[in-house]
């Protein structure tokens, strides 16, 4: 398991990525055309939550002594990371959001003008891709682990 070129680069946006993206998907993505409703309100609460289940694989990451010392990451750990992020990002901007009086525009909704079955596509299938890469980036960190004491 090699160390990626491109490493060093999500060695640290990782944690500031972990902090950053929960407050896009619930609250950021107004400034992008997104309508707030109900689930900002409550994104507060799973944004906490959200935020310890991102800084879970960095700090399994950090326990490789290999990629520590490199201040790098492996590449299929950084693949996943990104793919976490690329999830995150297209869910914030897809994510369906309503207030006591219905439904209300995503930002792909209001950029583009789809209907609101066509966001919650959109945004299961993000989130989807987003959790998939979570649990690769975990068993990927684990792997670093097992690598960085074997010397690899």
């Amino acid at each position: 398991m090699q160390l990626s070129p491109s490493g060093r680069i999500v060695f640290v946006a990782q944690w500031v990525l972990a902090l950053i993206l929960p407050m896009f998907v619930f609250l950021g993505r107004g400034l992008l055309g997104a309508q707030l409703g109900w689930t900002a309100v409550i994104g507060a609460g799973y944004g906490a939550i959200i935020t310890l289940l991102l800084i879970v694989p960095p700090i399994l990451a950090l326990i490789d002594p290999v990629a520590r010392a490199a201040r790098s990451v492996r590449g299929r750990y950084a693949f996943a990371t990104v793919m976490i992020w690329t999830g995150a990002i297209v869910a914030g901007l897809s994510i369906p959001d309503s207030d006591d009086e219905g439904f209300l525009d995503s930002a792909v909704s209001a950029w583009f003008g789809m209907p609101y079955e066509v966001s919650i596509v959109i945004f299961g299938v993000a989130s989807g891709v987003a959790m998939v890469a979570w649990v690769a980036a975990v068993v990927f960190a684990v792997q670093g682990i097992r690598a960085g004491r074997r010397g690899e």
